[in-house]
């Protein structure tokens, strides 16, 4: 008959302990990295509208120039459904800017029709606002950019094919 022994392997805990603090610091130094670059871009609170100072709107005359610079292509419409069955609207497109100067912000007001041709929905939200979104630097001359607009709590009979949008206000460099 063969008889197995075995001795106690030897551990090191102090490997162990320090394996262990090294990945609760990376774990931490993650999570405050996380919180440090999402603290610049957290959407305003509330219902209060936000604020682009020095943004043209109708009625000025560098508006109505600069608004002819700015080219808004490709513009389709999709229907999301959150888990809570709440049906959104996702308008997305492409921005070009075809002026000579860095434009800042633009505000863009949406409007959802019904299969009846009648006024379903309508939402102004900016499509490029300083110091937000993915890319936060103003758009460049000549530069093309995508923007997605959502509106919450659409209709049932929403037309996905038959969208307007005006631009309502901008801001150049």
């Amino acid at each position: 008959m063969i008889e197995f022994t075995s001795e106690p392997q030897k551990t090191f805990p102090s490997i162990k302990l320090f394996i262990v603090i090294a990945v609760l610091i990376v774990l931490v130094g993650g999570v405050l990295l996380l919180t440090h670059y999402q603290g610049g871009s957290q959407p305003p609170s509330g219902t209060s509208s936000v604020a682009v100072p020095g943004l043209l709107r109708a009625g000025n005359t560098d508006f109505e120039y600069y608004k002819n610079k700015i080219r808004i292509e490709n513009v389709k419409a999709t229907l999301g459904i959150s888990y809570s069955n709440a049906r959104t609207a996702m308008i997305q497109g492409i921005i070009v800017n075809d002026g000579s100067r860095k434009l800042e912000a633009l505000e863009l007001h949406v409007i959802l029709y019904d299969m009846w041709g009648k006024v379903s929905k309508e939402r102004t939200a900016f499509a490029v606002r300083p110091g937000t979104g993915f890319n936060a630097k103003p758009m460049e001359p000549l530069e093309k950019r995508t923007f997605t607009i959502g509106i919450e709590s659409v209709e049932y009979y929403w037309n996905p094919k038959q969208i307007a949008y005006e631009i309502k206000g901008l801001k150049y460099q």
